[in-house]
């Protein structure tokens, strides 16, 4: 049963906690400022590890709507769902029965929720633009799956500095703390990230967006080791073992039909090295093979020194930067009023180009057939 409150820790303005698909959730629906642009698709928000969703809203005592992502995508006339996972918080804002979550789980309960605030608010339109932080980037093909169940359309997935859900390609440092509910709790990485909120802080003049002792006793938590991409479950007593599932199969992340149309904002700082050197790459090479599963069967048997062709090619070899932005700043790039604010411009431009270069591709092979 959904409650706007908790004996423990508090909810913010407008949380929700709620068990959804067999597992917690906290969960923030923030509509359109205009009632006239309720039928823009919903953008739903999904952060990474450590993290609740938010970061992306605010509401701790002293906040600043301006400094969050969610209010200017507001100001822009879309709907917007945040989306927490379970976590093990201290003080605790959710029941820590969450240690089995897996990313399945993840998709089906983030679907399940989009689908509640659909009907819940009589949303006119039932597509949605995914925009995933960090390691909700592993979740994008079972959120767009569970959703197809559901009738509900994933127009585009936006990554904001997320890492998909391939095993090994991000370190998580070499101490493996379990809870006593058996959560990963990869706090080691914690003094990254407030070095990185510092200089968001910095950016925004000096002033503290998200005050340290706010941050560590209201916005993390330690997550599920499912989600994490190290092939490890918890044994159910004291410790994580090897898991019978491998993270891809678990994230279906090379399911390329499945996969959401891609594109990409990423940082440019050198305290988040791995997103700012390796996002064009990782989503361009996705987003390549699934441009290519696009093409129907058979479609390029005759395509040889044809006009069509030289244009598929051009606009493959185009479509990773097209498809993606550099964003100043770090991890939390999109934090703090002036990320926060050209954030929410900047996927209106991933949208309006993702429209076109879909266009554009499906002109090309029209021509083609034609020809």
């Amino acid at each position: 049963m959904a409650s706007h409150d908790n004996n423990n820790g508090r909810l913010y303005p407008g949380e929700v906690l709620d068990t959804i698909g067999g597992f917690p959730t906290i969960y923030h629906y923030a509509p359109a400022h205009l009632e006239d642009e309720s039928s823009n698709p919903l953008i739903v928000l999904i952060p990474g590890a450590v993290h609740l969703a938010r970061i992306f809203y605010g509401g701790h005592e002293g906040s600043r709507q301006e400094d969050f992502l969610v209010y200017w995508l507001n100001k822009l006339g879309f709907g917007v769902l945040s989306l927490s996972y379970p976590l093990e918080t201290s003080p605790s804002l959710m029941p820590a029965t969450g240690s089995s979550f897996n990313i399945a789980d993840w998709g089906h309960q983030a679907a399940l929720t989009t689908q509640l605030i659909m009907d819940h608010h009589s949303l006119p339109n039932r597509s949605v633009i995914l925009a995933s932080w960090s390691m909700g980037g592993r979740v994008i093909v079972q959120f767009n799956i569970a959703c197809k169940k559901l009738n509900i359309r994933v127009e585009q997935f936006i990554s904001l500095a997320a890492t998909p859900g391939i095993s090994g390609i991000r370190s998580t440092g070499s101490k493996m703390d379990c809870t006593p509910a058996g959560y990963f709790g990869i706090f080691q990485r914690v003094e990254a990230f407030c070095r990185q909120l510092n200089a968001v802080d910095e950016a925004n003049h000096g002033r503290k967006v998200i005050p340290r002792e706010l941050y560590l006793r209201e916005y993390i938590g330690a997550t599920p080791i499912n989600l994490i991409g190290l092939g490890l479950k918890y044994n159910g007593k004291d410790t994580f073992i090897k898991s019978d599932t491998t993270h891809e199969e678990d994230s279906l992340i090379f399911d390329i039909e499945n996969i959401p149309f891609i594109s990409a904002l990423y940082p440019t700082s050198p305290l988040d090295s791995g997103h700012a050197l390796t996002d064009k790459a990782t989503w361009g090479f996705l987003l390549t093979y699934q441009l290519e599963s696009m093409i129907p069967n058979g479609h390029l048997k005759h395509a040889e020194g044809t006009l069509m062709w030289e244009k598929l090619r051009e606009l493959f070899d185009e479509a990773p930067s097209r498809m993606s932005r550099a964003m100043t700043g770090n991890h939390f790039f999109f934090v703090g009023e002036k990320g926060a604010r050209e954030t929410a411009d900047r996927l209106m431009t991933l949208l309006r180009e993702g429209t076109a270069l879909r266009a554009e591709l499906t002109s090309i092979l029209s021509k083609g057939e034609a020809d």
